[in-house]
């Protein structure tokens, strides 16, 4: 058999080393690579909550829209009914023509329409370059 020699306690091959801090700062690197991924998922995690946070207020916008805008509709129409029933009553011909036509213009518009023109007025502001004269 052959003796093999080991170095004396305390002392470490020089290559040794060189391994050893290889591997500790591929270590350093894994754990900087491992913080950066966690902080990555943190800030997607949060920008997600925000957007839909977002899309549930504009959600509430649009429903408190609808429901306004519906509701006033529905005022609307019963005033245009109410002077119709008196244009007849009082047998007001020109004024009932008149108020079926406004009936006519109201059913023909719609609250959806109105929403177009705001989010076409909305993306017109959010325009960089564009310039606006007042």
């Amino acid at each position: 058999m052959s003796a093999r020699k080991t170095p004396p306690m305390g002392k470490v091959p020089v290559a040794g080393i060189a391994d050893v801090l290889t591997g500790i700062k591929t270590i350093a690197e894994c754990v900087r690579d491992i913080q950066k991924e966690r902080t990555e998922q943190t800030r997607l995690h949060e920008s997600a909550r925000v957007e839909v946070e977002r899309i549930h207020a504009m959600r509430d916008v649009l429903l408190d829209y609808l429901d306004r805008s519906f509701d006033e509709r529905r005022d609307n129409f019963r005033q245009l009914f109410e002077r119709l029933d008196g244009a007849i009553a009082g047998d007001n011909v020109p004024l009932a023509a008149a108020v079926l036509d406004s009936v006519v213009k109201l059913a023909d518009s719609s609250p959806f329409k109105a929403l177009q023109d705001v989010a076409a007025a909305r993306a017109a502001l959010g325009e960089k370059d564009k310039e606006w004269q007042f």
